[in-house]
């Protein structure tokens, strides 16, 4: 029967220990899909040359393992200041770190209109690229970035139409940030039709995370990422689901498989026959049916089996459940017994979603330049990227060849199709001599014209270069440009906060 992939539901959970998988264990671990999500296993083939008496190629075995993933989603907040979005853990994969300012600070006397002042010790607790939701009442509530921070003042990216008086908040932003090293790694738990079948990653970190702001549109995101195992409808089995306790011509026996997760039923009943054949010296077969989804376990050498899931002496660790054997009573008079129920597919936690609507780019704002360029840009598309190279950390220990995935580059861009002005030469004229830029889009709803807080995003370029400049368009004329983040011994590329 064929599965319904609407029906099917997926969860992302932080990894404690990089490449260990961690099933979701509460309905905020799922965030919603789109069409398009993927997860390919393409391990490395390695190709046998030798020369077997015919022009034919001689068996290839498999070599390490590779996953990748792609997820597509709405750009959006929680709703909630102050607490990350459900995607999260895709952000912080990407660019490394992330800081939850879960504490609402406000300004004090004399701050101007490119440098917010706060209480004395407070500037320690901001960060460069951390975004600030000035919630000016008298002039309006306005989004920006800390460019550098002295003492207790923090000077902004772009300056204010109005200097914010005394008291005035500064919102709870979470801000994921850019680093070198420690980029935290996710599991992945999609449960196709919710019962149809479960494919399992580990060991993923996100290698590349695209924005897309068209005028008009649903803010759009594009995740990408690599990991290092691949489960398809895995068993865990643990301490507690271990043992098959059972008797035959030769004796009674417990049988004892590995504690780990088994990649796939089939897996399982191999490593269960080869313990049931290692303690006793009658002949075993366990088998899954992938017609069926249930388990054999049969000996063709014994006249007696018993199953012994409520007697045995290990009753209490029996791997009955996992098997889909009813564990009640024991299992006697035969020597094959299926079990009494198909594996089960379906997720045992029930989602719970984000209800905040996906954001909507109109009302938004694109400024770029330097702190008094706060004009904002008419554009009609723009497009950030934040790509990760990563290399393969190859072990010889592991089992799948690889121990984890290692980041060796960044990079980050800004493309802007946007109405060109009359007269304006700014960015061509950066193009020409290579100076630095700044650029900031922010977007999310508004109510009284002012930013709702928790429902709002914002992209901040910290330094970057105009990369290329071209003049299109049909029916009016346009700039098309791109601009390239790049880093400094006091500053970084790109910040992605929401608010």
């Amino acid at each position: 029967m064929a599965g319904l992939q609407r029906a099917s539901i997926f969860a992302i959970k932080k990894e404690v220990t990089g490449g260990e998988y961690l099933p979701p264990t509460v309905g905020a671990d799922f965030i919603p899909l789109r069409p398009g999500n993927s997860l390919n296993y393409e391990p490395e083939l390695l190709e046998n040359d030798e020369l077997l008496n015919d022009i034919g190629a001689a068996k290839g075995l498999i070599g390490k393992e590779a996953v990748s993933g792609s997820h597509s989603a709405y750009l959006k907040h929680s709703g909630v200041e102050g607490q990350e979005p459900e995607s999260g853990i895709l952000y912080e994969s990407v660019f490394g770190a992330k800081t939850v300012n879960a504490t609402e600070y406000n300004t004090v006397a004399a701050s101007t209109v490119s440098t917010v002042k706060v209480d004395t010790g407070e500037g320690a607790l901001f960060e460069q690229g951390q975004a600030v939701l000035v919630k000016d009442g008298s002039n309006g509530y306005t989004i920006r970035n800390v460019n550098s921070i002295s003492g207790d003042d923090l000077s902004l990216n772009f300056k204010l139409n109005n200097a914010p008086a005394l008291g005035v908040n500064l919102g709870k932003a979470i801000t994921y940030k850019p680093v070198a090293q420690g980029h935290p790694t996710f599991s992945t738990t999609k449960y196709l039709g919710n019962g149809h079948a479960i494919e399992v990653s580990a060991g993923n970190t996100a290698t590349e995370v695209s924005v897309t702001a068209d005028a008009n549109g649903f803010g759009e995101v594009e995740f990408s990422y690599q990991g290092t195992r691949y489960f398809f409808n895995p068993i865990t089995i643990t301490a507690s689901t271990k043992f098959l306790d059972f008797t035959d011509d030769a004796g009674t026996f417990a049988a004892s498989v590995a504690e780990r997760i088994y990649k796939t039923p089939i897996d399982l009943a191999d490593a269960l026959a080869t313990a049931m054949n290692s303690v006793s010296s009658e002949a075993y077969t366990v088998s899954y049916s992938s017609s069926n989804g249930k388990f054999t376990i049969a000996s063709s050498t014994s006249a007696t089996l018993d199953l012994e899931w409520n007697s045995g002496a290990n009753t209490a660790n029996s791997i009955g459940t996992k098997l889909g054997f009813v564990v009640g009573s024991d299992d006697t008079g035969s020597v094959t017994y299926v079990s009494d129920n198909a594996l089960d597919l379906t997720s045992a936690i029930t989602p719970s979603f984000d209800t905040v609507d996906s954001i909507v780019i109109k009302g938004a704002e694109l400024f770029i330049g330097n702190q008094s360029d706060n004009v904002c840009i008419c554009a009609q598309s723009v497009s950030i990227t934040v790509s990760k190279e990563v290399e393969d950390e190859d072990c010889i220990c592991e089992d799948t060849g690889v121990a984890s995935k290692i980041p060796t580059s960044r990079s980050a861009e800004m493309s802007v199709t946007a109405t060109l002005n009359k007269y304006d030469a700014s960015l061509l004229d950066a193009l020409l001599k290579n100076n630095g830029v700044q650029a900031m889009l922010n977007a999310g709803p508004k109510s009284g014209g002012n930013w709702i807080p928790g429902k709002c995003f914002n992209a901040y370029l910290q330094n970057a270069t105009v990369s290329a400049y071209t003049t299109t368009g049909d029916s009016f004329i346009q700039a098309e440009f791109t601009l390239k983040g790049f880093v400094t011994s006091t500053g970084k590329d790109i910040f992605f906060n929401f608010l």
